[in-house]
């Protein structure tokens, strides 16, 4: 049957945020008079804003105070996605190669709102058929949820689909989804655990080759 779709994660695949991320969140856990460690930020890569600072709400013993974090974050995140997050170097041009052969949707972790302020500012959604956002499902990643609810948007098995991916949530999702996946490996995620890849990536240049590859066998 070969590869007939393509789900794509956004931040930190097509955005080049994760790092960034990182200082937003900084900046928010500072007026909530307390700071996290990188490594810790990074275990939530790829996980929805509201599972993520629930957790920390409950390690450091602030769950009075999760709406109001989110609140705060999610005021500097329409400043992030709206102005300041750029596009992955040549996601553009590996887009426009692609959407001639694949069928693309997006499977994000972030909510809806925030990811199309981006969306919109980098005009990325000729490029796909449609786009599930953080809020469009019951359960996120690593949950197979999101990319499953993909496919079906597609129209395609998940057996025909490779997801990319730059999150160990992500990766998980993908996989329990019966996906192949594609992993980015970047400044922000060098680190990570790429063992459950199928491939594994430093540019978005070598991906249709890949899929090339994958198509002919």
């Amino acid at each position: 049957m070969g590869i007939q779709a393509i789900v794509w994660d956004f931040d930190g695949v097509l955005l080049d945020s994760e790092l960034l991320h990182m200082e937003a969140e900084t900046e928010t856990f500072k007026k909530f008079g307390f700071s996290l460690p990188l490594q810790v930020m990074k275990q939530y890569f790829g996980i929805r804003l509201a599972d993520y600072f629930g957790e920390i709400a409950k390690a450091y013993g602030l769950q009075s105070t999760v709406r109001e974090m989110i609140e705060a974050h999610y005021e500097t995140l329409v400043h992030y996605y709206g102005e300041v997050f750029p596009l992955t170097p040549h996601a553009r041009e590996v887009l426009e190669e692609l959407v001639e052969s694949y069928d693309m949707a997006i499977a994000t972790s972030r909510e809806r709102e925030l990811a199309q302020l981006a969306m919109k500012r980098w005009s990325l959604d000729t490029y796909f058929k449609s786009v599930i956002y953080g809020d469009d499902v019951r359960a996120g990643k690593p949950d197979p949820e999101p990319f499953l609810r993909a496919c079906d948007m597609l129209g395609v098995h998940s057996s025909a689909a490779v997801a990319v991916e730059d999150a160990e949530a992500g990766l998980i999702s993908a996989k329990k989804a019966g996906m192949a996946v594609i992993a980015l490996k970047s400044d922000h995620n060098r680190d990570m655990d790429f063992s459950r890849a199928d491939r594994v990536v430093e540019d978005l240049r070598e991906i249709p080759g890949l899929l090339q590859d994958c198509s002919s066998t």
